[in-house]
């Protein structure tokens, strides 16, 4: 694909992943008012039937492998996935930058319903509700990665540099206030920035990360992301939601810091790339 038709491709699958949950969250809702709380869960059993029916008849896509039957290829890739995390600063970067930011976002999961009913001081919390406004920003933020908006203005690589930021700055409110308004207003931000990120990211990996490793070299990335989720997860038995949500903006923080390294990182190759072609 050109880098342009993956954008919009990232982009529109960010936006449906979006309405999908929209429609889950509202469905969700009305079917734990009808059932219970139990409920949800058991219309998720026909979605779940529903995705074993697409797995099963889903060609596995090997990669860079050539040999499907002894697995030989899948040997080879694990190696050429640590060789190209460690040889290759602009893949660790990459790696990296995902694994703090969705490590922060899943913590942010299992915080973001505690935290409201803190704020609603007893009130019911409509969940199902609140949670298709937040997929809906979330559908928002895909739209918004797309040549005639963000990726007009800037880079994709720039563009993550911003959604970090505005992330980090959206999970600052719940540290300084526990005022209902102001808390949802900084999770709909967050959640727009989640939007965003998912095709941004899609994006960054296709240019910098070998297709034939991507898997791999994801997979390996899986590693700190879930440590970060258990530590992100395991502070909300120990410390306020001020302090979590601080530690978890930290996190984003830090995202930005690598995330700009990788834009000098891209530079970088792209200036070498440049003189190359001239001394040819």
């Amino acid at each position: 694909f050109p880098e342009e038709w993956l954008a919009d491709t990232f982009g529109t699958a960010s936006f449906i992943n979006g309405i999908s949950a929209i429609i889950a969250g509202i469905a969700a809702q009305l079917v734990a008012d009808r059932l219970g709380e139990i409920g949800p869960f058991q219309a998720a059993i026909a979605l779940t039937a529903l995705a074993l029916c697409f797995v099963v008849f889903w060609e596995e896509n090997y990669g860079g492998s050539n040999d499907k039957d002894n697995g030989d290829g899948k040997e080879k890739e694990a190696p050429s996935a640590w060789k190209a995390i460690v040889g290759d600063r602009k893949v660790f970067l990459t790696g990296a930058v995902n694994s703090l930011f969705e490590g922060s976002m899943y913590s942010f999961v299992f915080m973001w319903v505690p935290t409201m009913l803190g704020a609603l001081k007893g009130s019911p919390l409509p969940t199902g509700l609140v949670f298709s406004s937040f997929m809906t920003c979330m559908s928002l933020g895909g739209l918004l990665f797309s040549p005639g908006l963000l990726l007009g203005l800037a880079s994709a690589e720039a563009v993550a540099v911003g959604v970090f930021l505005v992330g980090a700055v959206a999970l600052c409110v719940p540290v300084f206030t526990t005022s209902l308004v102001p808390i949802l207003l900084s999770f709909i931000v967050f959640e727009t920035c989640v939007g965003t990120f998912f095709p941004c990211a899609g994006l960054l990996r296709s240019k910098v990360i070998p297709d034939a490793v991507q898997g791999s070299v994801m997979n390996i990335f899986r590693v700190p992301l879930n440590v970060l989720v258990v530590v992100g997860t395991k502070m909300t038995d120990i410390y306020p939601p001020s302090t979590c949500f601080a530690v978890i903006a930290v996190w984003m923080l830090i995202g930005a810091g690598l995330q700009v390294a990788l834009v000098s990182a891209l530079g970088e190759g792209a200036k070498s790339g440049k003189k190359s072609g001239k001394t040819e």
